[in-house]
């Protein structure tokens, strides 16, 4: 049966199980964010350079071009000599600001940090306004701990520019990390006005330099912090610890909160830890979580343990009769992907007591694809009767790509004695690309 989209009903499986994956990639984006603006490394100074004024002198954009193509090879040597000769060469140039941060960047990647700085406090003077007045400050941040010159570290986390102070944090931790932890803490008082980012960032420094004294602090945040993207950040960075001590906490988390994007953080933290209790917990929330959602998001990280969950997640579903976490269950099958757990799909699929589940069960079948799988539900479309089911059948051949599953829809649609199931076979082979279904289709239409 077709809904009112053209699409037929069986489509709607799996539906559930594509949310958690939503889902997972959201955690992973919030995990990522910081240090996503921490990185301000070589790929992203290269999308600087094409930031430049035209020169009118053919001469003088030849060799900034030869500059900026050094940069990007990472020839910083090439790089400082073409850009030296361009300052040089052509003074009144309206790309000299860009030139003398390319310059003093060139000399940062060599270790020659004084004179960077030296380049890059020329440029701040001579062009306080320009383009490129950030870039060379967050520069000077960088290097600040190796050209002695910690205090400019402070002076720019006074400043309003969040990208900046990102940096002269990062740069207070290298080169500081008691100070550091110490200011992190000051910005998450409940009294303090730090800009969100800010903070965010700063849980990351926690991970990445805190060491054994970031836990507590992240402890506190979780506890304490009203926002929820900071809480949700810090529960992700715990499960990045790699301290199993805070694995009786996440699991409180996940059972206890009221908050399902708390919850799912906790579940997502704890499936990063690799030992043994890690997994017995992600077991024990799969078989008795607080909710279906709970639930559903243990028995998907689980699956990213492979066989050796298997077994657990067979026990589960025998013993569970709740469709939503059974559907999971063989989502999760599917992802494990070995032998086993395939039959276990086959056996959902051939002879499972609910209707919607063997239908999940046989769209997951079409998804793994493979000779076997085909060879089943081929094998298993000629041995049903329920005409619901084949729908479901027809789908999953549509879904596998393979030859023989177009020419198996292709008989459904010249044969079988059921006109809806000959009507579905057509709308699929209708959506395929392969040249023997169009003209078949076309056959149909002369």
């Amino acid at each position: 049966m077709l809904n009112k989209n053209n699409r037929p009903t069986s489509s709607r499986q799996g539906r559930n199980s594509l949310i958690v994956v939503a889902l997972v990639l959201t955690l992973i984006l919030t995990n990522l964010f910081a240090a996503a603006v921490l990185d301000r490394g070589a790929a992203q100074e290269v999308d600087k350079l094409n930031r430049f004024v035209q020169s009118q002198n053919a001469a003088a954009a030849q060799v900034f071009r030869e500059g900026r193509d050094f940069i990007g090879d990472e020839e910083w040597a090439e790089a400082e000599g073409k850009f030296r000769s361009f300052i040089s060469s052509y003074p009144k140039d309206g790309n000299l600001d860009a030139a003398l941060y390319w310059l003093a960047f060139a000399l940062s990647k060599q270790e020659k940090f004084k004179e960077a700085e030296k380049q890059l406090k020329r440029l701040l003077k001579e062009f306080p306004r320009s383009n490129w007045a950030d870039d060379a400050t967050a520069l000077r941040v960088q290097i600040a701990q190796n050209v002695g010159n910690p205090e400019i570290i402070n002076q720019t986390l006074n400043e309003d520019d969040i990208e900046i102070k990102i940096v002269a944090l990062q740069s207070l931790f290298e080169s500081n990390p008691e100070r550091g932890l110490a200011y992190v803490a000051e910005m998450m008082k409940p009294t303090s006005t730090a800009n969100v980012r800010l903070k965010e960032a700063g849980i990351e420094m926690l991970r990445r330099f805190g060491g054994k004294q970031s836990v507590p602090m992240l402890l506190d945040i979780i506890r304490n912090q009203t926002d929820q993207k900071l809480r949700v950040t810090a529960i992700n960075t715990l499960g990045r610890s790699g301290d199993e001590s805070v694995l009786p906490l996440l699991k409180e988390l996940a059972t206890t909160s009221t908050d399902d994007e708390i919850s799912q953080a906790a579940i997502f933290a704890i499936s990063r830890f690799s030992g043994a209790g890690a997994q017995a917990m992600l077991v024990d929330l799969a078989r008795t979580g607080k909710s279906i959602e709970v639930r559903k998001n243990a028995i998907f990280w689980l699956s990213n343990s492979g066989e050796s969950v298997l077994d657990e997640l067979l026990r589960i579903y025998d013993a569970d009769r709740t469709p939503e976490v059974r559907k999971q269950i063989i989502f999760a099958l599917k992802r494990i992907g070995t032998p086993r757990a395939f039959n276990k799909l086959y056996e959902i699929a051939r002879s499972g007591d609910d209707m919607e589940v063997r239908k999940d069960a046989f769209h997951w079948i079409g998804q793994g694809g493979g000779a076997q799988a085909l060879d089943f539900l081929i094998q298993t479309y000629d041995a049903e009767r329920d005409v619901e089911i084949k729908q479901q059948i027809i789908f999953a051949l549509s879904r596998t790509g393979d030859k023989r599953a177009v020419q198996k829809m292709m008989d459904i649609a010249r044969r079988d004695p059921s006109v809806e199931l000959r009507k579905q076979a057509i709308f699929w082979l209708g959506k395929s690309n392969d040249p023997e279904a169009q003209k078949f289709i076309e056959g149909l239409l002369n």
